[in-house]
């Protein structure tokens, strides 16, 4: 059984970053082995793709990713110095050093050095700001291109209101660590959570969309789910094409009587689930496979309503 895929660099492996302001070799940067984020995940993070298009290297929605990164950090009291556009320019600056057309770039903002405590934003901890690529084409997508295999993980999915679900926390992953190793343990390809009303929740590290009578349906992020920029682009992207969107809680028997199931994410992008435990879906899959065909037009610049969601570099 295929277990998640890895990345799939597509030249070397970039060693220019931005770091604290500026491009650096990877080999300046130094971590405190006492920094706060190593110990504690008190850092924010986002998961960005660009795209080899007609034009040169194409970001995918920085913008709203750079948005998210600051409310992230802003959550967890970390002091960033840049604004949106600083950020947004710098990452299109670490593209364009890095030499990639398509990469992954990841933007981090952690506490660093300081004292050794629990209060990081009290105890004026250094912040620290990154933004790391990497070449890297295609997906990581659980399952391949037969489906993914999915269990629904005896993890539950934590509580907003324990750890905020609309925030890439570093540490908030954690959890879907534990359901992750769960689940290939027992030869899935990717977990399922619940939250603790026992509806679904998301993937552990991706939204999750129903069909159903040709109707798409999504849970609302009060359901303790991220509030994807893929998920996002894929309710867009499906209202342009006339399919209706329903957004609201999920059961567990929604999800096995739906038609076609499928998982978002911005390294993902769209996959298909093949069965959940013992039950399987049908192979064919129309409207998921029309909207992940949307979705690759799209990122690479091709569909003129979004023309405004890739930045180019």
């Amino acid at each position: 059984m295929t277990a998640h895929a890895p990345f799939h660099a597509t030249e070397s492996t970039t060693t220019t970053y931005w770091y604290d302001g500026r491009l650096v070799d990877q080999s300046a940067i130094v971590i405190d082995p006492f920094a706060h984020a190593l110990h504690y995940g008190s850092g924010v993070f986002e998961g960005i793709r660009s795209y080899e298009t007609p034009r040169g290297p194409g970001v995918f929605r920085l913008r709203e990713h750079v948005e998210r990164l600051l409310e992230s950090a802003a959550a967890y009291g970390l002091d960033v110095p840049q604004s949106v556009d600083e950020l947004c320019r710098a990452t299109v600056e670490t593209v364009r050093a890095s030499g990639h057309e398509s990469t992954y770039i990841r933007p981090l903002i952690f506490f660093g050095e300081g004292k050794f405590a629990l209060a990081p934003r009290f105890q004026k901890n250094a912040t620290h700001v990154m933004i790391a690529v990497r070449g890297f084409s295609g997906t990581i997508a659980p399952g391949g291109a037969t489906g993914c295999r999915l269990t629904i993980s005896p993890v539950m999915k934590t509580p907003s209101r324990a750890l905020p679900s609309t925030v890439k926390g570093n540490g908030h992953y954690t959890n879907s660590i534990l359901a992750l190793h769960d689940a290939m343990d027992r030869g899935f390809d990717e977990a399922l959570l619940l939250n603790e009303r026992g509806n679904v929740a998301e993937g552990t590290g991706e939204n999750i969309f129903l069909v159903k009578d040709g109707r798409l349906h999504t849970n609302p992020l009060e359901e303790d789910v991220l509030n994807g920029i893929t998920r996002r682009s894929t309710i867009t992207l499906a209202k342009d094409r006339g399919i209706a969107v329903e957004i609201a809680p999920i059961s567990t028997a929604q999800l096995l009587a739906a038609d076609e199931v499928f998982l978002t994410g911005t390294a993902a992008e769209l996959v298909s689930v093949a069965c959940v435990d013992e039950h399987r879906y049908p192979a064919a899959r129309p409207i998921t496979e029309a909207l992940h065909a949307a979705y690759r037009t799209a990122t690479r610049g091709g569909d003129p309503r979004h023309a405004d969601w890739v930045t180019y570099v």
